[in-house]
């Protein structure tokens, strides 16, 4: 179906983590200005990191080169032809909640229609700086949603082997058997450079898009190009309280809850005493404390009709 379209169009196959990333990578640095990442929100998560680091690559290089000199109109974020990399989507996972939230569909034939006469938009990116758990540093783009608390140490359980459920069931069910042993913890935020303040936490999410975990719709109001994030702050709730609660979201409407807070913002640093993991578009990422900045505007994508 692709190549009725796209005859003179590259098909290439990962075989394991990260490798979406390389090659997204690579066909940017070689001139390819339409990437299409086949899969969930893993998939397109690591086809966005290529993409930005390649695009990232192209502007230190500018800037050491005569596109410097007085009058330049170069942008950093067009590859060598002069072309603006576009990254196209097709809804091949189990969740593709990016894919949900920016109204892309989800039938393949639709979707590759939207793939063939849709019109790209400048989007939002996220970035974060952190450690692994080995204490690496780890500096990592999403463009979906990113959470630390409980949304994390589910998906650390989701992507364990023993994974059995496709999408939301998956979710659920993981979110159930985590909150028995998930602790609280309590996390210092400094939301746009503000001072930091103590919260006792289930989930912290800085939302580029509105679902996650599988069509939870955690952030309602979010959209991929409003020079913001979604900040929703999930408070110090009881176990069958959060269960209630997070149920809630996936009727599309904000949880009504005193301990659930939403917000906007563009920065947030997160620190804890704790160990609390982080993820990023359903992928582990590392663990506090880390830093969540968007970059504004800085990828084309193409796009469903996102209101």
């Amino acid at each position: 179906m692709l190549r009725k379209h796209f005859p003179l169009g590259e098909v290439l196959f990962t075989r394991g983590p990260g490798d979406a990333t390389h090659i997204a990578q690579d066909a940017v640095e070689r001139g390819q200005n339409f990437i299409v990442a086949v899969g969930g929100d893993g998939t397109v998560h690591e086809v966005v990191n290529g993409m930005m680091l390649a695009q990232a690559g192209a502007s230190i290089s500018a800037k050491r080169g005569k596109h410097d000199l007085p009058g330049s109109q170069h942008d950093p974020h067009r590859d060598k032809h002069g072309v603006d990399p576009v990254l196209g989507v097709w809804p091949a996972g189990s969740g593709s909640d990016f894919a949900r939230g920016v109204g892309i569909p989800g039938d393949s034939e639709l979707a590759l229609d939207l793939l063939v006469t849709g019109t790209p938009r400048r989007v939002d990116v996220g970035r974060i700086h952190c450690h692994d758990e080995d204490g690496k540093p780890v500096d990592r783009y999403y463009i979906n949603a990113a959470d630390f608390g409980l949304g994390a140490v589910v998906c650390r359980r989701l992507q364990r082997p023993s994974r059995f459920l496709p999408g939301r069931p998956s979710y659920l069910w993981q979110t159930v058997r985590a909150l028995f042993t998930f602790r609280n913890p309590v996390v210092e935020l400094a939301i746009d450079d503000q001072p930091y303040v103590r919260h006792k936490i289930t989930s912290v999410v800085m939302a580029n898009n509105a679902y996650f975990g599988g069509g939870m719709c955690i952030a309602p109001g979010a959209r991929v190009d409003d020079g913001a994030f979604d900040l929703v702050i999930v408070g110090d709730l009881g176990r069958f309280e959060a269960i209630r609660r997070l149920g809630e979201t996936f009727s599309g409407n904000r949880i009504r809850h005193p301990e659930v807070r939403y917000s906007q913002c563009q920065r947030l640093e997160a620190r804890s005493e704790s160990q609390v993991y982080l993820e990023a578009d359903g992928e582990m990422v590392g663990e506090l404390p880390a830093v969540f900045e968007l970059e504004k505007y800085v990828l084309s994508v193409m796009v469903g009709p996102i209101c």
